[in-house]
């Protein structure tokens, strides 16, 4: 596998020297090193030496600084690396014009990559030199969360990103008469496997993308109770679509019932070719509690600062941005929003605890709370809300499972 050596000066070239370096090593077929501290010592020299020794190339990216010959000079080491790689490790050499200067005396007659040509990006740099050493290029395999990922933002806009959770435990007490699994104060202890789910809520400029491809339109897309009602009752987009107050692009989008919910997640199934589905009850509570089953998404102490609310003396009026909580409220997970912001719908039946999407339901779960809340116990992990599917108001939404 050849490696690469990258030569340059700190000055003016280090940040396309860091990038040329990740983008090198994001390969399948090659590796490469940069130095990425200053220089102290003889220390630092011996292992240059050793990093030169071990590479099958040298990348010169030429600067204004290359030729700075004074002593002392930070830059005035790139001639000592040039002259060590070509002349006692006798390795090859492949020059980059980084910045338009005058070649050092010892590569005049050498060919270089001009890089200072209008229009060229980092990928066509990669790609030039790879030329170079006439090898295909290949990317390594990426993590399938970041692909699965990028397939999703191929069909919808930033911000999005699949969150995994890993395998684990909820534990889950009925609060209520009507409580599906038991007895009113009893626990039941479910086992979830890995799943994952994206990091936001949905947001408008998203769910608009399903309306643009024929989401309203494709009965493919719904259970067929809901595209029954769906055709009664006209629905061709959420409630509030045109009201300015909930439509903003980067908020979540609201005023859709559990069955415009579900259509969305079959319809970005179907584009990804991803099993995409609302999460159940026992997803969304893993996800939101961590392994420690904590009340909130940040803990166990309720902090209104840590969502969007309205617990005194918070008095939210609106949904809010899904990204303005990140690195507040965050989950175990790093999912943002879980408490606070919209209620999401699930794919749990509310009263019997069936979890397909296909069978009538008289309620579903809804988890999370939602901007006009005012008491915090609507924002903990725990709490459940049942509603008809065809439900839809200005504090429900959605947010997407990936199993």
């Amino acid at each position: 596998m050849p490696h690469f050596f990258i030569s340059y000066a700190k000055k003016d070239t280090r940040e396309l020297a860091l990038a040329l370096n990740e983008s090198l090593n994001a390969l399948s077929d090659v590796t490469a090193w940069v130095d990425k501290s200053l220089r102290a010592g003889r220390s630092w020299e011996l292992e240059i030496q050793r990093e030169i020794d071990r590479c099958d190339y040298m990348i010169v990216l030429y600067s204004p600084d290359i030729n700075r010959h004074q002593r002392g000079e930070d830059e005035s080491y790139m001639l000592t690396e040039i002259s060590y790689a070509k002349y006692t490790c006798k390795k090859l050499i492949i020059p980059v014009m980084a910045q338009k200067t005058t070649p050092p005396i010892s590569l005049t007659t050498a060919h270089y990559i001009d890089f200072t040509l209008p229009g060229l990006t980092l990928a066509d740099l990669v790609t030039a030199i790879v030329d170079e050493i006439s090898i295909t290029l290949f990317p390594k395999a990426s993590d399938p969360l970041v692909e699965a990922t990028a397939r999703a933002l191929a069909v919808l806009t930033e911000p999005f990103a699949w969150m995994s959770v890993p395998t684990g435990r909820v534990t889950m007490v009925d609060d209520y008469e009507d409580a599906y699994f038991g007895k009113k104060g009893e626990s039941q202890v479910f086992e979830v496997p890995a799943f994952a789910l994206a990091k936001y809520p949905i947001t408008n400029a998203q769910f608009e993308r399903f309306i643009a491809d024929n989401g309203y339109t494709t009965q493919a897309f719904w259970t067929a109770e809901g595209w029954k009602l769906k055709q009664e009752k006209d629905w061709k987009q959420p409630r509030y679509w045109g009201d300015s107050q909930w439509n903003q692009p980067d908020c979540p989008v609201v005023g859709v019932s559990w069955f415009e919910a579900d259509a969305f997640c079959v319809w970005l199934s179907r584009r990804t070719g991803d099993n995409i589905h609302l999460p159940t009850e026992q997803m969304w509570r893993r996800a939101a509690g961590g392994d420690k089953g904590l009340a909130y998404p940040w803990g166990n102490e309720w902090d209104g600062e840590r969502c969007n609310n309205r617990v005194s003396p918070f008095a939210s009026d609106r949904t809010s941005p899904v990204t303005q909580y990140e690195g507040k409220g965050d989950s175990p997970f790093g999912i943002i929003d879980m408490s606070g912001n919209v209620w999401e719908w699930c794919l749990t039946d509310y009263n019997t605890g069936n979890q397909y999407s296909n069978k009538i339901a008289n309620r579903r779960v809804l988890c999370g709370g939602a901007w006009n809340f005012n008491d915090s116990i609507y924002f903990r992990a725990v709490y459940r809300v049942g509603r008809n599917p065809d439900d839809w108001n200005v504090y429900v939404g959605l947010r997407p499972a990936r199993s």
